[in-house]
C-alpha cells in the first residue's frame, strides 16, 4: 500500500515569544514494515538552522532551532510511504522462548528493560485483569497479546478524548471508554505485567476511507518470539498489518510525542490546530 501523507501543525502562543530547540517526529519510520520513501518538512518561521537525527530510541526525530521571536510555530510535512507487511504474523514462532514471562536474548534484554517497567499511575486493577487473562489462556505471548485484544474489543470503547495527558490504566476500566492513547498505555500496562516487552506507538491509520477527516493514533508494539517487534492497536482490536504508519515508539508516550519544545514569553499560551490528509493506493506493478 502507498500512503501519501499531508500535515500541517501550527502552534499560536497569543503574543511574542522566544521558542527553545524543538523536536519533531513526524518522519515517517523506515523498517522491515515500511519504507519511506519521500519526505519534506517546511517549518515557519525560518529556523535558524535544522537538522535529522536519529535519537536514543531510532526514531527519526527533525530537530530546529531558533533567533529572534515569534508569536506562532507551524510545520507542514509530506511524506509518501509504502507499507511492505499484509501479514503481521509472517513470522516463524520461537517455540522454547514462547513462555510469559519471555525470555529475552541478550540484545533484546539490552534495549528492552525499558519496556517491561510498570507504566505511571494507578493501575491495580488492571494487573489483577492480566494476571486473569494469563491463567485463561495459553501462556504464550503471542497468544495473550490477542487474548487482550479480544477482551477489549468486548469491554471497552473507544473515545475521542480532547484534554491532555493520559488517563491511569484503572480509570480506563472504571470509566469503559477511552481514547487511542490511553487504551495504548493500558495495553502497554497488562503485557509488561505478564512479561512482555512492550512500547507506546505514535502514527497514522488508514481510517474510514469515505471521510476526509484524519487524526494521529497511538497503538502498541510488542516484542515477541521470533516477530520481533509487532503492533497491536487496542483501539481497532486488530494485529497491526499494512494499514499503520508507525511515526515513533517508545517505551514512555512523552518520547512519542509528535512535537516537543518550550518556549519563554509572558502571558503566553500556546493553541494547537492540526490538519490530517491522507491517501491510499495500491504500488504499481
Amino acid at each position: 500500500m502507498i500512503c501519501r501523507i499531508l500535515h500541517r501543525t501550527r502552534y499560536e502562543y497569543g503574543c511574542r515569544v522566544f521558542l527553545e530547540p524543538h523536536q519533531v517526529r513526524l518522519v515517517p519510520r523506515g523498517d522491515a514494515s515500511q519504507r519511506l520513501l519521500a519526505f519534506k518538512a517546511v517549518v515557519t518561521p525560518e529556523p535558524a538552522g535544522r537538522t535529522l537525527v536519529t535519537d536514543a530510541l531510532g526514531n527519526t526525530v527533525l530537530v530546529v532551532w531558533f533567533a529572534g521571536t515569534t508569536d506562532y510555530f507551524a510545520v507542514t510535512t509530506e511524506a509518501v510511504v509504502e507499507t511492505l507487511r499484509d501479514n503481521p504474523f509472517d513470522y516463524l514462532v520461537e517455540t522454547p522462548r514462547a513462555v510469559l514471562p519471555m525470555p529475552l536474548l541478550r540484545a533484546e534484554a539490552a534495549v528492552a528493560g525499558a519496556c517491561l517497567e510498570p507504566v505511571a499511575g494507578e493501575q491495580r486493577r488492571t494487573l489483577a485483569l492480566a494476571e486473569s487473562l494469563c491463567q485463561g489462556a495459553n501462556t504464550a505471548p503471542q497468544d495473550f497479546a490477542l487474548t487482550l485484544l479480544s477482551w477489549i474489543s468486548a469491554n471497552l470503547r473507544t473515545s475521542v478524548r480532547h484534554e491532555p495527558g493520559i488517563l491511569d490504566p484503572d480509570a480506563v476500566l472504571a470509566a469503559g471508554e477511552a481514547s487511542c492513547r490511553d487504551l495504548a498505555v493500558f495495553y502497554l500496562a497488562a503485557c509488561r505485567h505478564v512479561g512482555i516487552p512492550a512500547r507506546f506507538v505514535s502514527g497514522y491509520q488508514e481510517g474510514d476511507p469515505d471521510s476526509d477527516e484524519r487524526d494521529l493514533h497511538a497503538w502498541a508494539e510488542l516484542c515477541l518470539p521470533g516477530g520481533g517487534w509487532r503492533g497491536f492497536d487496542p483501539s481497532l482490536g486488530l494485529a497491526v498489518a499494512d494499514r499503520h504508519i508507525v511515526l515513533a515508539a517508545s517505551p514512555h508516550p512523552d518520547d512519542a510525542a509528535p512535537v516537543s519544545g518550550s518556549f519563554r514569553g509572558d502571558g503566553a499560551t500556546a493553541r494547537l490546530t492540526h490538519d490530517i490528509r491522507l491517501e491510499v493506493s495500491q504500488p504499481n506493478g
